[in-house]
């Protein structure tokens, strides 16, 4: 059934397989009477990737969101008809939102992201997918460009096993670290999450909350300063965590009183959100450079930093430029209109220095 609505692979898992891991990990959440999870992946259009890594002017951002945007749907839907032939037969089964849902009963869920159920996690045990280095998951010769759906259920399945490291499309190369303008996850230290018995390691997080800021869109230029996302945001890089939170209660606040970005496609309004607020969508870089294959992984990364730097103007069209001109034309901007891109939120943290080193 799934396979003829276009997944590329799909597993099944149950409490055994599953046992052991963190939270994310308890198929028991959405269902208690769960036995049994079913995962599967399907793929985003790499057609619209590398245009929206180009940054091409005027349709990429805006065609690659709406595929982006429509393969989430329809891994929703996906998921809810198979939910619904499980219930047919009599048994119980719950579909799983496949993005943008958190567990909101966790005390500062807003940071942490909880999933209500980690798909990555049922991907991985279940054979669907392997972990990259980016904590992204994907597939030999397709890489992470996928979008996961689950089902739980009642019914006791057999469970499939995960694919072997030597069948991994992760090699390593670690380039997913280099696309992250905030540096969210480490190039060096793993987490290990073990699932009914199986052992599975990606980066660490350094902080979620640089992923929020950048992902989410309140910023986009790169630590090196040679490119950006599709964010017109300028802060500076935040080297603790004490910056992160910092530039988190300004960077959010200013970027609400930003026009919408002016192309064809509007964005989403996320579930978590309670239906206010929309997303547009500016980076998810980690989720698409990677190919699966080494080679055509590089000339994403290519194409990406050599992409230049995005500037918004008033109207809410974007223009995109080479790092030093973009520079100019920032600095070009009205002082009223420049203020919602950037302020230097350090301001106030290095005169708090001078003041506790004055102190006796």
């Amino acid at each position: 059934m799934l396979i003829e609505r276009g997944a590329l692979r799909v597993g099944f898992a149950t409490l055994e397989t599953m046992e052991g891991g963190p939270p994310g990990a308890d198929i028991t959440y959405l269902l208690p009477e769960a036995q049994s999870a079913i995962g599967f992946a399907i793929p985003l259009d790499k057609e619209l990737i590398r245009p929206y890594l180009r940054k091409e002017l005027p349709n990429a951002r805006a065609d690659h969101e709406k595929d982006n945007i429509e393969v989430n749907i329809r891994a929703w839907r996906i998921a809810k008809d198979v939910r619904d032939f499980l219930r047919a037969e009599g048994h119980k089964a719950m579909s799983v939102i496949p993005n943008n849902k958190y567990r909101e009963d966790v005390p500062g869920w807003q940071a942490s992201l909880p999933p209500e159920i980690s798909l990555r996690y049922l991907a991985v045990r279940s054979g669907v997918a392997s972990f990259g280095w980016s904590g992204n998951v994907g597939i030999k010769d397709i890489g992470t460009p996928i979008i996961l759906g689950g089902i739980v259920t009642s019914v006791k399945l057999e469970p499939t096993d995960p694919i072997p490291p030597e069948e991994s499309f992760c090699v390593k190369c670690k380039l997913c670290t280099r696309v992250c303008g905030f540096q969210m996850f480490s190039d060096k230290e793993e987490t290990v999450v073990i699932l009914g018995g199986y052992t599975f390691t990606y980066a660490k997080r350094i902080n979620k909350s640089r992923c929020l800021l950048v992902c989410g869109g309140s910023t986009g230029l790169h630590k090196s300063g040679q490119f950006s996302t599709w964010s017109p945001g300028r802060y500076d890089y935040p080297e603790d965590d004490y910056e992160v939170n910092r530039l988190m209660t300004l960077a959010l606040t200013s970027q609400k009183k930003r026009p919408k970005i002016r192309d064809h496609s509007k964005g989403y309004v996320p579930a978590s959100y309670g239906g206010t607020g929309t997303v547009q969508l500016t980076c998810g870089n980690c989720n698409i450079i990677c190919w699966g294959d080494r080679v055509e992984t590089a000339k994403n990364y290519k194409l990406l930093k050599n992409s230049g730097c995005v500037i918004q103007k008033e109207n809410g069209e974007l223009l995109v430029f080479p790092s030093e001109k973009a520079r100019e034309e920032f600095e070009k901007m009205d002082p009223k209109h420049k203020r919602l891109y950037y302020k230097d939120y350090k301001k106030k943290i290095r005169k708090r220095a001078e003041i506790t080193q004055l102190m006796p």
